[in-house]
């Protein structure tokens, strides 16, 4: 790959990988320097406000990395009013609140990053990122924050490239929808221009939608998420924690790319099915309304 002279100023590549995006079925984009993602860089103590730091660094999976791109895909209002309706399926949620999305954050990342090499770049496409490892000695250690976590924190990455803020609930609220999205991601040598970070706590002081919402009692009021919990899915896929415990660390186990990622890559695309529990911590959050 060519690292020669772009075809394109920062300020126009950067408006031609929005407006594809755009066109593709992005709601929303933000960059971010790969400055940000040193440790301790743009990290506030508060870890209401901020991710932790997991996963790959950009640099790691791409060298030379100096932006990351970060998209988001909108999911259906419909989608979520039928998720919540008493009926004995969540077909519609399984298949446009992950999987066609997920299928769809690939075409958006790859189609960005094909056109980003056209230009002389190198371009790593994320797209939903869903791989996935659990930090058993972590979680037993009695950290519930972050025990589960992907080979790319597309979290932490759209807070810092201002696409959005980390709600209660622990997911991203875009400033126009709320939760109701999903991320995806580039990552690629382009000096693209960067997009500002949005301040503050989206979620208003008194709410807690969420945490009464939650059928596992996965959020606490101080905003942290048990990811064991919200894993287990009301039962469905473990009856205590150290039953959905030893399911997560069949599935996640902690190996590195040297010992091969490929059989172990069961949400990569199409997840574990359908949601028993009905993201209730999406469906109920207040947050899209306010747009």
């Amino acid at each position: 790959m060519k690292k020669g002279v772009p075809i394109e100023e920062s300020d126009l590549l950067t408006e031609r990988v929005t407006d594809l995006a755009i066109t593709l079925g992005a709601v929303e984009l933000g960059v971010a320097p790969v400055e940000r993602f040193r440790d301790g860089t743009h990290n506030s103590a508060d870890d209401r406000v901020t991710y932790p730091s997991t996963g790959y660094a950009p640099a790691d999976l791409l060298p030379d990395a100096r932006s990351v791109v970060v998209v988001a895909v909108r999911i259906p209002d419909g989608v979520l009013a039928s998720n919540l309706a008493p009926l004995d399926t969540t077909y519609a949620f399984g298949n446009f609140g992950y999987v066609h999305l997920n299928r769809l954050l690939n075409t958006i990342t790859y189609d960005v990053a094909r056109m980003l090499e056209s230009c002389g770049w190198c371009a790593l496409p994320l797209g939903a990122c869903g791989s996935a490892r659990c930090d058993r000695k972590s979680y037993e250690a009695g950290n519930t924050i972050g025990p589960l976590h992907g080979v790319f924190n597309l979290k932490r990455a759209a807070v810092l490239a201002g696409t959005g803020r980390r709600t209660r609930s622990g997911m991203v609220a875009t400033p126009r929808h709320g939760t109701r999205v999903r991320l995806g991601a580039v990552i690629t040598t382009a000096p693209l221009v960067s997009s500002p970070m949005l301040n503050g706590a989206p979620c208003p002081t008194q709410c807690r939608t969420c945490i009464d919402a939650c059928p596992m009692n996965a959020i606490t009021t101080e905003g942290h998420v048990n990811h064991v919990k919200c894993f287990s899915d009301k039962g469905r896929r473990g009856t205590t924690a150290p039953e959905i415990l030893d399911e997560m660390s069949r599935a996640f186990p902690p190996v590195g790319a040297s010992s091969g990622y490929l059989p172990h890559e069961q949400a990569a695309i199409d997840g574990f099915g359908n949601r028993v529990c009905r993201v209730a911590c999406m469906a109920l959050c207040p947050l899209w309304k306010a747009t």
